[in-house]
């Protein structure tokens, strides 16, 4: 496992063995949009410098205090999306129904419809590796350079 990213915020690891990146959500709150934009865009920067067609995507969402204030989303909107694109799949996991209809909501809003929201990070991470195998693709050899953008299949957002 290496450490592409770490603050207060967030922790991006890539897991090579896996071809998984994961990223988490700590339980600071951010104070602003402006704090949620300038670090989801120190982390859209290591995303860029990955094969994102070739990996998946765990973003574990528990520990982070909800917010669902509309201002706060609109703001956020557009980084939110631009974390979860050219990713062969991406699953997120969260601790609440709630969090789970929430964030049902907000892909549903932005048409990120190729990712999908758990509760269990067991599941979400076996439905990463199938994905993956699907695709062809060798957990042990994971690719770590910048490749040309590329749409994963859509799939719709649904709770597992």
């Amino acid at each position: 496992m290496s450490v592409l990213l770490q603050n207060d915020h967030l922790t991006v690891t890539l897991h090579e063995d896996q071809a998984i990146v994961r990223s988490t959500r700590s339980e600071v709150p951010y104070p602003s949009p402006d704090d949620f934009i300038r670090v989801h865009t120190e982390a859209l920067k290591v995303y860029e410098s990955l094969d994102r067609a070739g990996l998946g995507h765990l973003i574990d969402l528990r520990q982070p205090p909800m917010n669902n204030d509309p201002g706060f989303e609109a703001a956020t909107m557009r980084t939110r999306s631009m974390l979860v694109q050219e990713f062969a799949c991406v699953a997120i996991v969260v601790r609440t129904a709630v969090g789970a209809l929430q964030v049902n909501r907000l892909l549903r809003e932005e048409h990120n419809d190729n990712v999908l929201v758990f509760h269990d990070e067991e599941v979400a991470v076996g439905y990463l590796r199938g994905e993956l195998r699907k695709l062809g693709r060798r957990s042990s050899a994971p690719p770590v350079a910048r490749s040309r953008s590329s749409n994963p299949a859509a799939r719709p957002a649904r709770v597992r």
